[in-house]
């Protein structure tokens, strides 16, 4: 039970943590994140630090897929939960993947880690017949789109949505992380969203990187990722008051 309460910590389960918006535009469908995490006990809800390099933009054959919440699951990264289920279940339209994912995770995750994959909030792009589209997820399903954007937080991203079909992908990108830092700011949300944000953008032809992390969380498992911290090889930024022994104290229950 303490590494599952860890663990929840780690990844920022409540929807309201991590930032992402994906829109389609002139090049084809933008999807940008932000990629911090939270460190917390959750017991008590005290966040004791945050880190910066946990990639939330997952590539996938032929679609993007954009998430907050979990950065890991199982106690594996979510990214390569998502790449085996990708393998299991083959080409699907875009309509189908989320739906697909979520039934993918009632037959492999316990009730408590499939009750967290619920919980995410997730936007899968792909393209049907040449057009682009994007579908959502938050708790419940919802309408695939052809135009505009999905996006986790209520940003003031939608002041752009009648311009989005003629604005250029990099020209996307970089007001929808404006839109999210501005919404950081006013919400005061800084230890569980911001820090570097990536950015990706998907077109008939593939998928290209926009903006790479510099500095991207190697770490594939929770095991690794306490030990990464633990030995330091992770910047950390305390919340205060909590100092580096409260830290550690934590990472230590969940061995």
């Amino acid at each position: 039970m303490l590494r599952s309460s860890l663990l929840l910590a780690l990844v920022c389960v409540p929807a309201s943590a991590s930032i992402f918006v994906v829109a389609i535009c002139r090049d084809g469908i933008v999807a940008v994140a932000d990629s911090r995490f939270t460190f917390a006990d959750t017991d008590t809800g005290r966040a004791l630090a945050y880190a910066d390099g946990l990639e939330k933009i997952i590539p996938l054959p032929s679609a993007l897929l954009a998430e907050t919440g979990e950065g890991f699951i199982a106690g594996e990264r979510f990214d390569r939960f998502v790449a085996r289920f990708s393998d299991a279940a083959g080409p699907l339209p875009v309509e189908l993947l989320l739906p697909a994912l979520l039934e993918y995770g009632s037959r492999r995750l316990d009730a408590e880690d499939m009750r967290v994959l619920e919980r995410q909030h997730m936007a899968i792009a792909k393209f049907r017949r040449g057009t682009p589209v994007i579908c959502g997820y938050d708790g419940q399903f919802r309408p695939c789109v052809d135009r505009g954007y999905i996006q986790s937080s209520p940003t003031d991203f939608e002041k752009l949505a009648g311009r989005l079909s003629a604005m250029s992908a990099l020209e996307v990108a970089t007001a929808a992380r404006a839109s999210m830092e501005r919404y950081i700011v006013v919400t005061r949300k800084t230890t569980t969203m911001g820090g570097e944000f990536s950015a990706a953008l998907l077109t008939t032809s593939g998928i290209r990187d926009l903006w790479k992390l510099q500095h991207p969380i190697s770490a594939r498992t929770i095991e690794e990722l306490i030990s990464f911290v633990e030995a330091r090889h992770i910047p950390i930024t305390l919340i205060p008051p909590a100092t580096y022994m409260d830290l550690d104290n934590l990472l230590e229950s969940a061995k």
